[in-house]
């Protein structure tokens, strides 16, 4: 790091604590590097006074500033959504087309390209479990509920392969925080033989 070219560091302390023969700071420091680039970096350092009178660093606490990402728009929860429904429709039709092996897989890209099982365990409430496993967390149980076929969870019929062709998304309302976003409402459900759910 004491290689990167620094060429001014300049201190901005947000606060100072003292207390006896202790110091604590926190605050930035501003480096600018041999080409002129700024980096502002966080930082918290406590000192302790030694019996010669030389403060001595005993804890020192450095990051780059969080910066947050781009927020959630509708646009992207909209899509989304759309996503997801056509990944329904897409599973189903692989199904009726070219069988079980094949509808798997189609289910495993849904869920690794739209869930978050590989961030941290989803919410995941479906549909139409019951009992000990209503809730999949995990992406086991999630691909365990599109298109069963796995004994630890002996209940599941394969919900993505119930022969949709359509999936409307209805949307009662859309909550956006920074970058997350919380929807309620309706899906639409068309099946092969015209029946809505």
């Amino acid at each position: 790091f004491a290689l990167k070219g620094w060429r001014d560091a300049k201190i901005e302390n947000a606060a100072i604590f003292l207390h006896g023969d202790t110091a604590t700071t926190t605050g930035n420091v501003i480096l600018t590097d041999k080409d002129g680039n700024v980096t502002k970096v966080d930082k918290t350092w406590t000192f302790l006074k030694d019996a010669d009178g030389t403060m001595r660093i005993m804890a020192h606490h450095s990051s780059l500033p969080y910066t947050p990402g781009s927020p959630v728009t509708e646009e992207e929860v909209l899509a989304a959504q759309k996503g997801w429904g056509d990944g329904l429709v897409q599973i189903a039709t692989t199904y009726d087309q070219k069988g079980y092996d094949a509808a798997k897989a189609a289910a495993e890209a849904v869920i690794d390209g739209g869930y978050g099982y590989q961030i941290a365990p989803v919410l995941f409430k479906p549909t139409l479990t019951t009992g000990d496993q209503v809730f999949r967390t995990t992406r086991e149980g999630a691909l365990s509920y599109f298109v069963g076929g796995n004994p630890t969870y002996p209940n599941d019929g394969g919900f993505a392969l119930k022969g949709w062709r359509d999936a409307k998304i209805e949307n009662a309302a859309i909550f956006l925080h920074g970058d997350t976003a919380t929807t309620t409402g309706n899906v639409i459900l068309t099946d092969k033989d015209g029946n809505v759910t």
